[in-house]
């Protein structure tokens, strides 16, 4: 309640902007200081040092690196991290060394494959996780905004960035020659907000004004914000965890409606920049909120950032210097100098993929105006750089597959949203009993598992139902599930589903487990993976015990993934099934940055001789003829069961197969995010799920056209549907894909697309459509 009189608290404000004032001097002191001569001298001497000394991509470079990096978990995070890092690696060493000692013929872990399971044990644990926001607290950020009229623009910029970021920054605003009431308003700002003003009465243009800003800058890391942008919750905090992920990245950007590579869901229209318009009735924040529920934040590295919002780190700045005033004055084209300027001087850029920042396209400058000078400057750019480096550089963002999965799945989040609206709306308070009787992983379990997930996000109460016999090895299986498992015996089954609304069987003999259960109050459902009577001798026991679980309950409502499996039921039995349709994890399963940088062609395939209908010894003979005929070009990686089970089939030790033994869970999207062919050769597949995987993460696949891979497979658009009783057919599709890198790529980009269609809300809200309604 203490109120001053208007002449006391002129002089108090007075007061503090001199305080302000003297201490944002000292700051540019101590920055004058690193931008010196004799300092840039010492900098440039101990960079060109550790370059000579620890090239990149050396052993010494990479203990280095880690030596770093352990510094840093050390000091951001604790002793404890720290330790169970170094034990998380150390473990991973060890099941190599036995691995090697088990089969020291096996030629994989003396490729380049040797690093790439080195760097997929390091990055696993961050997949397919909804990964919590790391909160920052060291006052050491600068955020400068450039401002030349659009009043209304910069309140809703200032408001935003007021708002929506953590006290750790200090807001630098440069007035570049803005009309009255812009000129008025910033400083009306500036009395009641932490801020330096800096006033041009005439305007420079961005480059001069962005200049001056950094140049007033002394923070660990410099935000440059265009004034026609609005920013959200937890944007700063994620910017700063992405330049924090990695050493060598010195410059940050974040994705946007209109900020030509990092825009989302599209970055090209009608042969210009996309503007990306949000959908009706969803929000800049809900947005940015959808982006960053689902990002996996592989921060992608591209040679080109949008200049809307650029993070540069101040090593960066004292290195390279400011933008170049001489050559882009004029405006547009100085943050792709820049960009290129950083490349040289050995920095990545990167994308944080988990921010999404609306950028309105400033109307400072006319659209005529604003060709005529991005024209202009390209040109200038290519004078200075050569049109090699700059066409490189484009023709890179345009490629880049991490990006591509980035777009591909923004272009669907409201739709996932809606359907998880829309099942809420539904179906929020119901609940399900699965029962899941199972202890080893198997890829109908993970499809069930994820559409649980999706289930719950409904407001379904899911819980699984399994074996007390089954339940220390299922833990051991699924150690990081997040769905209650119900443990008992058969006979347990119909008390324990009466607190539900509904119970699922997933197997032909869990039928007979719920055929009991005459309660007109409790649904019965079948979820038919497959046709399983195929799974057994016909006329033996479980053969027929399969047959007749179709029909062993009337009433009970039959669902499946594809309508293959649907005719399959239908012609057998004459019993229908309603589609849900294929699903696929495509949070889990992505494309992001390959780690093997050769111009090789990677092929996989899952050999699995416990299930002879996947044709593992066909597969391997269709393997090693391509092998043969193409050495070098390509590396194929096998995996799906054992050393001993592989070397059982005779392949030709003379032909070298990478094989992976059985690999966990989270090691999938890496291995599959290196494969450019993925092949299954089986006789038939009831719907697919590894081959949707695998061209979830960007991957050509082969396929055979007997069965449910129809549902998702356009035969030559985004892969191949053959008949895989012919061996012309499948080694002729497969040289088809190695000779051609044109189709090929292109198959790998629409596959990208096309997989975004099968999340798993979709699958989920169709089965509680089919059972409740």
């Amino acid at each position: 309640g203490y109120s001053f009189k208007n002449k006391d608290k002129s002089e108090l404000i007075s007061q503090l902007h001199l305080a302000r004032y003297r201490a944002h001097v000292l700051d540019i002191e101590i920055a004058e200081i690193k931008r010196s001569i004799s300092w840039k001298i010492t900098n440039r001497f101990n960079n060109s040092v550790i370059e000579r000394a620890l090239p990149h991509e050396s052993k010494r470079r990479r203990w280095y690196d880690l030596g770093l990096k352990a510094m840093r978990i050390l000091a951001n995070d604790g002793l404890s991290t720290l330790l169970q890092e170094y034990r998380s690696r150390n473990a991973y060493y060890c099941s190599i060394a036995h691995k090697e000692s088990e089969n020291p013929e096996n030629t994989f872990h003396e490729t380049v494959m040797d690093d790439f399971l080195i760097q997929l044990h390091s990055f696993h644990r961050n997949w397919g996780i909804a990964l919590e926001v790391k909160r920052h607290y060291e006052k050491n950020v600068n955020i400068v905004i450039c401002i030349h009229n659009a009043l209304d623009d910069v309140k809703s910029c200032l408001m935003s960035v007021i708002k929506y970021s953590p006290h750790i920054y200090t807001l630098i605003l440069v007035d570049d020659g803005s009309d009255e009431a812009t000129k008025s308003f910033l400083q009306d700002f500036a009395l009641h907000h932490d801020v330096f003003l800096l006033r041009n009465d005439v305007a420079r243009g961005y480059t001069f004004a962005a200049n001056q800003g950094l140049r007033n800058s002394t923070g660990k890391y410099v935000i440059l914000l265009n004034s026609d942008t609005i920013v959200s919750a937890d944007w700063l905090d994620r910017m700063l965890e992405c330049a924090e992920s990695d050493e060598r990245i010195g410059i940050v950007g974040p994705l946007s409606n209109t900020a030509s590579w990092q825009s989302v869901p599209k970055i090209e229209s009608c042969g210009d920049w996309a503007s990306n318009d949000l959908p009706e009735n969803i929000s800049i924040h809900m947005m940015a909120d959808l982006i960053g529920k689902y990002s996996c934040r592989c921060y992608p590295k591209i040679p080109f950032l949008n200049g809307f919002c650029l993070l540069i780190k101040r090593e960066l700045i004292n290195q390279i210097g400011y933008f170049d005033e001489d050559s882009f004055g004029a405006g547009y084209g100085e943050e792709n100098d820049y960009c290129i300027r950083a490349r040289k001087a050995q920095w990545d850029l990167a994308v944080a993929d988990d921010v999404y920042i609306y950028h309105k396209q400033s109307r400072s400058y006319s659209d005529d105006r604003r060709k005529k000078l991005c024209d202009r400057a390209g040109k200038i750019l290519i004078d200075k750089h050569g049109i090699q480096e700059v066409s490189e550089g484009v023709s890179e963002c345009k490629g880049n597959r991490a990006m591509a999965g980035i777009r591909a799945r923004a272009d669907v989040l409201w739709h996932r949203h809606g359907l998880l609206e829309e099942g809420k709306k539904l179906f929020k308070g119901k609940s399900l009993l699965i029962i899941l009787p199972i202890m080893e992983p198997t890829g109908g379990a993970y499809v069930i598992i994820q559409e649980a997930y999706a289930l719950i996000e409904m407001g379904v109460r899911v819980s699984l139902f399994n074996l007390t016999e089954h339940g220390v090895k299922f833990q051991q299986s699924f150690p990081d599930l997040r769905i209650p498992v119900i443990y008992g015996s058969i006979n347990e089954v119909p008390l324990i589903a009466a607190d539900f609304d509904a119970v699922i069987a997933t197997i032909n003999n869990s039928v007979y487990w719920i055929a009991s259960l005459n309660s007109s109050d409790i649904t019965l459902a079948y979820y038919i993976q497959d046709f399983e009577p195929d799974f057994y001798p016909k006329g033996s026991r479980e053969y027929n015990l399969a047959w007749e679980s179709y029909m062993k309950i009337p009433r009970i409502k039959n669902v499946t993934k594809t309508s293959w499996n649907k005719n399959k039921v239908m012609s057998n039995m004459g019993i229908d099934c309603q589609i849900i349709g294929p699903s696929v994890d495509i949070d889990l399963f992505r494309p992001r940055e390959r780690l093997h940088k050769s111009n090789d062609i990677f092929i996989g395939a899952m050999i699995r001789p416990s299930t002879p209908r996947r044709n593992p010894r066909f597969t391997l003979e269709i393997l090693e003829e391509i092998k043969k005929l193409y050495g070098d070009k390509i590396n194929i990686i096998t995996f799906g069961c054992s050393n001993d089970d592989f070397l059982s089939l005779n392949p030709c030790r003379d032909i070298p197969i990478n094989h992976m033994g059985v690999l966990k869970r989270e090691w999938m999207p890496h291995l599959f995010n290196e494969i450019d062919i993925f092949v299954d050769f089986s006789t038939y597949q009831a719907m697919g799920l590894t081959a949707l995987e695998a061209m979830a993460c960007g991957s050509a696949v082969i396929v055979p056209r007997n069965g449910g891979c129809q549902d998702f497979v356009k035969d030559g658009i985004n892969g191949f549907l053959i008949d895989t009783t012919d061996r012309r057919s499948c080694t002729d599709a497969l040289e088809k894909l190695i000779n051609d890198e044109k189709l090929r790529k292109k198959m790998c980009s629409q596959s990208i697309i096309d997989v975004c269609r099968f999340p798993a809300e979709l699958a989920a809200l169709n089965m509680l459509k089919a059972i409740f309604i």
